[in-house]
């Protein structure tokens, strides 16, 4: 069975999950990148998106609708008397030396707001507050000769960080694995019925699927759902309970694939 087919019934049948437990490791370790590379997807499309997105606003933009400021003991001073928002369509850009706008970032699914002592940047993947000092900025033409950097450097720095953002969920992955194969484990009696540990991280790599596929949705169409790992969690341990159910206490250890 190829690994589509494989993926195919791990959505919905804990018997075949059951079979595939004493798989080579290799091939559960490619499943797993197969994994990590579906819910990346969504948010490296999105993550570029929005970063594209900023780039695109443009120095003209910044210098025509950012008033005068400067940066005084980290502060940013202005005479800006209320919030400015920009909407540039996918991503907002906020302008705030008064402290009224920090509770309307959170509604905003890509932002870059410049707050009264940090620079506050959220895209899908990304939620990072910077100093004032560390980006180099002092008043507005910095800001601008900034910008101009960033256009510049970000055809390197948006691959870059997008290979960061993979690398990392990759881990995260085999954590999880990990962890759900020593669940496993544990519930079929530490080996003693013939699922061993080996066998159980097999398991453990297919039921993540569906959680996985839906995590990915999710991302796609940007739905945020309360304790989204907590139900992932959940989901895939049911899964794992399920296949363990199917293997008869008797079976023995299977012959390698």
């Amino acid at each position: 069975m190829n690994i589509f087919k494989r993926f195919a019934k791990s959505l919905y049948s804990p018997e075949d999950i059951a079979t595939f437990r004493a798989d080579k490791i290799w091939k559960s370790i490619i499943y797993i990148l197969l994994i990590s590379i579906l819910i990346f997807l969504p948010i490296g499309y999105h993550t570029a998106t929005a970063a594209n997105d900023a780039m695109k606003v443009g120095a003209d933009t910044i210098k025509n609708d950012i008033p005068d400021f400067t940066v005084k003991d980290g502060k940013l001073v202005s005479d800006a008397k209320k919030p400015i928002t920009i909407d540039q369509g996918s991503i907002y850009f906020y302008f705030d030396s008064t402290d009224q706008i920090d509770n309307q970032l959170g509604s905003a699914d890509s932002a870059i707001a410049f707050l009264s002592d940090t620079i506050y940047i959220k895209a899908p993947g990304v939620d990072q507050t910077v100093s004032y000092a560390t980006a180099g900025i002092g008043s507005k033409a910095d800001l601008i000769n900034f910008y101009q950097s960033m256009e510049d450097l970000s055809k390197y720095f948006i691959p870059i960080l997008l290979g960061i953002i993979l690398i990392a969920m990759i881990l995260v992955a085999f954590f999880k694995v990990a962890l759900y194969a020593l669940f496993g484990f544990i519930m079929s009696g530490f080996g003693r019925m013939g699922i061993t540990y080996y066998h159980n991280w097999n398991i453990a790599t297919y039921s993540m699927t569906l959680a996985s596929v839906f995590t990915m949705i999710m991302y796609w169409f940007q739905i945020t759902v309360p304790y989204l790992s907590t139900i992932n969690m959940a989901v895939s341990f049911f899964i794992i309970f399920l296949v363990i159910r199917q293997i008869p206490p008797t079976d023995q250890k299977q012959p390698i694939q």
